[in-house]
């Protein structure tokens, strides 16, 4: 057993010494020391919506437009080998980890000209990363590939025979939006896994997919499988009507992941001073009982030229944002549902040297301590490692 003394936690004020026994957290109890805690241990962070396979191939690159990243983005896919998507990938994930985050989805491209190549990057360097970091594989349908043809059907097919769990696409970027949701609803029942759908990423109401969505969720059967992601659109809709919808989303158990930092940077975008925010509604869904969930999408691509993979960056900017005040609720948003740390819990765990979550969020220091089912993993290494020579940070298992 080890025993982590004097922490922070998210849920509570004091100082409190974390038991760990083997792979979960054992107890937490009052710390005997009286000294104000100088680290907060929370739950590991998760990351619900990436792109590894582009994840810093265009850093300097700022886009005119939502429309101009996806032309950019297609034009380099064209070029693309194997080995530039497993370095992308492999620097996304090391970074990931070395930010404390556990669990990364990843939606990898798939087309007729590009193929299978950023599918087999990811996953190579997935496998490099195995004991420290889960990723999940979206096979993603791009701007090339339009889900009602046959042909990214038999892509959709080859990708999860190859590993993907998940399929996804833009429905708005085919000819025929309504055919193409209902194509990739149709294919994910006949390969049977589920799908994170890149849906409604504007802000025009007239043209928002999500009601159809939401039906067809719930004449398929497809109750707790389905992602979407964006849903910008749900910023430009009556009040009313927003919270009807919202009620049925969560009736058909489908998880709302809003991206905070594209969301804001892309939409409206070359329309002058955006004058909304392009963000779904977080606090509403929360209410509704909607599984609601962050993620940083593009990192240094040609759809965004920040970011680092840092889902306490992205919670800092959703909760000013999005007006996420609420500790826990804004802790479950990037920690994949997980609002603080309990007895009982598989100790995938992260420490932070800060006084607070807030003190967390207002300075997102280096540092950080990543721990998978018990166990200190190196953030460059990925191996096990003690917690011995971080300052202030009392292990007595060491």
């Amino acid at each position: 057993m080890r025993v982590i003394r004097s922490v922070a936690l998210i849920d509570r004020a004091g100082s409190f010494d974390l038991e760990i026994e083997g792979e979960r957290v054992r107890a937490l109890s009052p710390s005997a020391s009286a000294a104000a805690p100088r680290w907060l241990a929370m739950p590991s962070l998760v990351n619900l919506h990436a792109h590894a396979n582009r994840a810093y191939a265009a850093s300097s690159q700022r886009p005119a437009s939502l429309s101009d990243a996806v032309a950019s983005a297609k034009r380099e896919r064209a070029n693309v080998s194997i080995e530039d998507v497993r370095a992308r990938a492999a620097r996304l994930f090391d970074r990931s980890i070395a930010h404390g985050v556990c669990s990364l989805r990843t939606h990898t491209d798939v087309d007729p000209v590009s193929g299978m190549v950023a599918v087999e990057g990811v996953l190579a360097a997935a496998a490099q990363v195995r004991t420290s970091l889960d990723v999940e594989v979206v096979a993603f349908a791009s701007a090339a590939a339009d889900p009602s043809q046959p042909e990214t059907g038999a892509l959709f097919a080859e990708a999860v025979e190859r590993g993907a769990s998940f399929i996804g696409a833009v429905p708005a970027l085919s000819a025929r939006p309504k055919a193409a949701l209902e194509a990739l609803l149709d294919t994910a029942l006949a390969l049977e896994v589920s799908l994170d759908i890149h849906l409604d990423e504007h802000l025009e109401a007239s043209n928002a997919l999500i009601h159809q969505l939401v039906d067809a969720t719930l004449t398929r059967g497809l109750q707790n499988r389905v992602t979407v992601s964006h849903a910008c659109v749900l910023s430009a809709m009556p009040r009313d009507e927003v919270r009807r919808l919202l009620d049925r989303m969560a009736e058909a158990g489908i998880v709302l992941v809003v991206l905070p930092e594209l969301n804001l940077y892309l939409q409206s975008r070359g329309d002058g001073a955006p004058r909304l925010r392009g963000l779904a509604p977080v606090l509403e869904a929360l209410k509704a009982g909607v599984a609601v969930r962050f993620g940083t999408d593009n990192v240094r691509d040609w759809f965004f030229p920040f970011g680092d993979g840092d889902m306490l960056e992205t919670g800092f900017v959703g909760a000013m944002a999005a007006h996420v005040d609420a500790a826990q609720d804004l802790a479950a948003l990037v920690c994949g549902g997980r609002r603080r740390i309990e007895p009982g819990d598989v100790a995938d765990l992260l420490l932070i040297p800060a006084s607070s979550f807030d003190d967390a969020l207002a300075r997102r220091p280096d540092g950080r301590v990543l721990l998978r089912r018990g166990r200190t993993i190196d953030a460059i290494a990925g191996a096990s490692a003690p917690l011995s020579g971080h300052a202030g940070l009392v292990d007595a298992g060491d």
